[in-house]
């Protein structure tokens, strides 16, 4: 490959390497910032529900704690074994309701405090629903009555209340508190996504800008490398590779071949250098593409070798024009650059095929027809070996 074009290559691939390891380094950033804030909105979410459920716990204890000083009531104005039933279970049910809730609120000292003096007074509530149960069923209703009567001007739950309420105002605040930081956190993760979003999608941009500039680049180059590779360097005509490729385009289609090499050349690379000689090969270059047509392909396929592909089967009027021509043009004199001016002939010769014959058959009856040509004009009498196919 030629070195035009690794330096494009080169960059591609150091582009391609970079945006793939930036976009992993990005996605991991973007991982860990959404999961970390992801993380906090959930520990938010986990605060909003733990103070909801210790509000739960203490309208679940009121609740039943009323239910059990109801359910005395009831008993005292129509005893009933259901209202004991229901005494009983209030009092169970309130131990475990105040048991929960101690656990719910260990991890905060003030409240763990409260729900220590609330359970203290829970369950001395229950202690006296069990006791009043008890009465009740082993000595009567009347009995009964005379506990709740002791305890009439005697409010036992007042302190449990204002612990309540105390507790309840606390759990309200932080739970005003914990939702804004829900909010917060809920807020910053949508941040972060965006933040990410846009930044990720930026730098995808960007990449994508730079890597098609980098491409259009690389483009040019491999273009510039392919009429390389196509093309003498000297003369900037079609070189084999290219004359043998568009030969095969006419595989089974009539074309024409011309072949010449140049008379008088060798002189010219012994007396004045091969300097002078590239400048004589890069002048005939120039008059050979000059007499051609947008569809022919001239093209030197060694040393002072030429050859012309024709498309179609010329006829031998149009041949003998174009071959004079060339004779008129390259026969013209030449300067080099010591001043001096030098002159060459050529030896030409064609073969036309209407179809079958290949190319490396035409080649072959051109190029000895073009030794015949040198022969007539030169004398010579040693056959020089054919062109290479």
């Amino acid at each position: 490959m030629s070195t035009v074009s690794h330096p494009i290559l080169r960059r591609i691939a150091r582009v391609l390497l970079l945006t793939q390891a930036a976009a992993l380094v990005l996605v991991i950033a973007a991982a860990a910032v959404l999961v970390d804030s992801a993380r906090r909105y959930g520990e938010a979410n986990d605060w909003v529900a733990h103070t909801q459920e210790v509000l739960d716990q203490l309208n679940q204890l009121r609740t039943n704690l009323l239910r059990g000083g109801v359910a005395v009531r009831n008993y005292a104005l129509a005893p009933q074994s259901e209202a004991l039933q229901r005494l009983r279970a209030s009092a169970s049910d309130s131990r475990r309701i105040v048991d929960d809730l101690q656990t719910l609120v260990r991890d905060n000292d003030r409240q763990a405090r409260l729900a220590v003096d609330i359970a203290a007074e829970t369950y001395a509530i229950a202690s006296w629903y069990q006791d009043v149960a008890t009465v009740a069923e082993r000595e009567g209703a009347s009995a009964a009555r005379r506990e709740l009567d002791a305890r009439v001007g005697n409010d036992a739950a007042r302190r449990l209340r204002q612990l309540l309420d105390t507790m309840e105002h606390d759990e309200r605040r932080l739970l005003t508190q914990r939702r804004d930081e829900q909010a917060r956190e809920l807020l910053a993760v949508k941040r972060s996504a965006i933040a990410l979003a846009v930044l990720f999608i930026g730098f995808m941009a960007w990449t994508m800008t730079y890597a098609s500039r980098l491409v259009r680049a690389g483009d040019r180059d491999m273009a510039q490398l392919a009429t390389t590779a196509d093309t003498d360097l000297l003369t900037g005509l079609a070189n084999r590779r290219s004359l043998e490729r568009r030969a095969r385009e006419f595989i089974g289609r009539p074309m024409t071949v011309m072949v010449f090499d140049l008379d008088d050349f060798k002189p010219v690379n012994d007396r004045f250098g091969h300097a002078a000689g590239d400048e004589v090969l890069r002048t005939v270059g120039r008059r050979v593409r000059a007499i051609c047509r947008d569809a022919d392909l001239p093209a030197r396929v060694g040393g002072d070798e030429f050859v012309l592909l024709f498309p179609g089967a010329l006829e031998s009027g149009r041949l003998d024009q174009i071959r004079q021509r060339l004779l008129q043009a390259i026969s013209e004199p030449i300067a080099i650059d010591d001043g001096s001016v030098v002159v060459v002939g050529a030896s030409i010769g064609y073969a036309v095929g209407s179809g079958p014959a290949t190319f490396e058959q035409l080649l072959e009856t051109a190029d000895d027809r073009s030794y015949e040509e040198k022969k007539r004009r030169k004398g010579a009498v040693t056959r020089r070996a054919p062109i290479n196919t």
